[in-house]
């Protein structure tokens, strides 16, 4: 499940990306967009624009956030309480 509700449990950083914890389905430019690499292929964001796609890698994309959700599937989100 991408979202509940249109709204996201997670946002990160590119750097701190936890593909164990979460699963990314949007990408978010930040303020000043950035240059990302999303599942081997690299493409600039604009400043406050977004991309939905399920992501399975990243790298570089400083000054992008990406958004998901918990893949906590037994106990549940705590995020939602």
């Amino acid at each position: 499940m991408a979202k509940i509700n249109e709204v996201h449990s997670v946002i990160v950083t590119p750097a701190n990306a936890n593909f164990t914890g979460h699963s990314y389905t949007e990408i978010y430019g930040g303020a000043a967009g950035c240059t990302i690499n999303i599942n081997g292929t690299a493409f600039s964001m604009g400043s406050s624009s977004s991309i939905f796609l399920t992501v399975n890698s990243v790298s570089g994309g400083t000054g992008c956030f990406l958004l998901g959700s918990n893949r906590e599937v037994f106990d549940g989100s705590t995020d939602f309480l």
